[in-house]
């Protein structure tokens, strides 16, 4: 890896780091970013909570790479032996960012209600790896790997005892991955569309409050998602969640600046209106507390590899197929290994983007590694490619080939409210940019890599079990019929050697 890509984040200074406390008068602006008033001396100073014996000095001062506290890794930068609170720890997401944080030197910290296993176990399916329970997990991690990790069973929305844990951990930095993560089951009647509004939503808001009481200087990772945009059929990028400062809006005759305001949105689920609020919710906290943060609109994840997984099967994280938890590229993979067609909802040319388990794994450490200034919200669009869902069958049913398997792509009747044909242009280059982000898995070689675990013997027995819920049945107009097959053909398989 490059020195640039390594070290995105070298010249950033004190103003940044967590570990810091302003000593001068904060004055809030209505923009969500702070400015401040010069202290009584003639100048703002700060206070290294963890080398108080250098006492006050200018936060311009320091930078990442010359401060004794920040050590040099592959993802940039560190504060040495970071204290991270991962919320919802248990979950896809959750567990590989402990391991990979926790292989950095970092000091992990997670929670979790374990609500996604009994979820998934109520829908009668099952995570095609097998995983450990979080006791397990955590033993596994110290003898595989030789880190530490702790671990607390909490609510998101017990807020008394998730407000004890962030005052006794004091995070550095938050990431917020404790939610209820299915537009299907958003979708599917009116318990879990409110279920899911009131996790996400207020747990979200709960968090904050949390932050601002017992821990304002961590930066907070939100995890949201590209659907909160929607596909606009005008054809508008899809800017990194803030107009660019260029951008103008023009209006009988008449032009005003669009600089800095957040884009629109148009939900596409009721989870995706729960997200869009949560997004509103750290726009505010960061403008009304000084908080920081970075949002993050995640492109459809897929994919079950990371290194700290492959160390040991004990480490593996989950991976959902079913209609409900698993995202459609792993469900896709799962359809061909047991000779099920591979379903596409109306015309499947629908454009998404994507990003490989690996890949969004390195985002979120780099984000971390590179703290927002107290008051900033900004936002990154995480995505490396953008296809369409027609593409991706194409794909997998391509590389399947190479496993022996003969696959058929099966159109169906589309159970969702959508655009089937629409433009997509997605900005997403401040990871690479900014942040020194660098793709590490292709889409064909992640695809490749699952079929290799998931035409295993006993991963193909575990597929078997629940294939019944690998059709899509939840509708989004709340109608109970059968979907209907619009058509079923088998993709022309190319010979590489030709």
């Amino acid at each position: 890896m490059s020195e640039s890509t390594a070290c995105h984040n070298a010249n950033q200074t004190c103003w940044s780091c967590p570990a810091v406390e302003f000593k001068g008068h904060v004055d809030f602006r209505a923009c969500g970013q702070a400015a401040f008033r010069k202290a009584a001396e003639g100048q703002l100073v700060v206070e290294c909570k963890r080398r108080p014996e250098i006492g006050y000095f200018d936060p311009t001062s320091i930078t990442f790479e010359h401060c004794t506290e920040w050590k040099k890794t592959d993802s940039g930068y560190l504060l040495d032996g970071m204290r991270v609170l991962i919320l919802g720890m248990d979950g896809y997401l959750g567990w590989p960012l402990a391991l990979k944080l926790a292989k950095l030197g970092c000091k992990v910290y997670g929670i979790d209600n374990l609500l996604r296993r009994k979820l998934v176990s109520e829908r009668g399916a099952q995570s095609v790896i097998p995983i450990e329970t979080m006791e397990n997990r955590v033993k596994a991690a110290n003898e595989e790997l030789g880190v530490e990790i702790n671990f607390q069973e909490i609510d998101l929305m017990d807020r008394d005892a998730l407000f004890a844990y962030i005052k006794e951990v004091q995070p550095e930095s938050i990431v917020q991955f404790a939610e209820i993560p299915s537009a299907p089951y958003s979708m599917a009647d009116v318990d879990k569309a409110v279920d899911t509004i009131q996790n996400n939503v207020v747990g979200t808001l709960g968090l904050l409050f949390g932050v601002r009481d017992h821990a304002p200087d961590a930066s907070i990772i939100k995890l949201g998602t590209m659907g909160e945009y929607g596909s606009p059929l005008t054809g508008r990028p899809l800017f990194e969640g803030l107009f660019p400062g260029d951008a103008v809006l023009q209006y009988k005759g008449e032009e005003w600046s669009l600089g800095g305001e957040l884009t629109p949105r148009d939900p596409v689920s009721f989870y995706h209106v729960s997200k869009v609020q949560g997004t509103f919710s750290v726009y505010e906290a960061c403008k009304y507390w000084w908080l920081r943060s970075y949002d993050v609109m995640q492109g459809v994840i897929y994919g079950n590899h990371s290194d700290e997984l492959a160390a040991h099967p004990s480490l593996a994280t989950r991976f959902d197929i079913d209609e409900w938890w698993g995202t459609v590229v792993n469900r896709f993979v799962a359809q061909a290994v047991i000779g099920m067609p591979l379903t596409i909802y109306g015309s499947g040319n629908q454009l998404r983007g994507y990003i490989t388990l690996k890949d969004a794994m390195q985002c979120i450490t780099r984000l971390i590694a590179a703290p927002p200034e107290p008051g900033q919200y900004d936002v990154v669009n995480q995505v490396t490619d953008v296809m369409s869902v027609k593409q991706i069958a194409q794909t997998v049913a391509t590389i399947g080939a190479e496993f022996g398997l003969d696959t058929e792509v099966q159109r169906i009747e589309n159970p969702r409210v959508e655009a089937e044909e629409h433009p997509y242009e997605v900005i997403h280059d401040k990871l690479s940019e900014n942040f020194g982000f660098a793709s590490e898995s292709s889409f064909e070689d992640e695809v490749r890599g699952m079929f290799e675990v998931l035409t295993k013997p006993e991963a193909v027995a575990r597929i078997k079990e629940q294939e019944s819920k690998l059709f899509p049945t939840t509708k989004w107009s709340g109608e109970s019929a059968k979907l209907k097959v619009l058509e079923t053909w088998k993709p022309e398989i190319k010979d590489k050697a030709a």
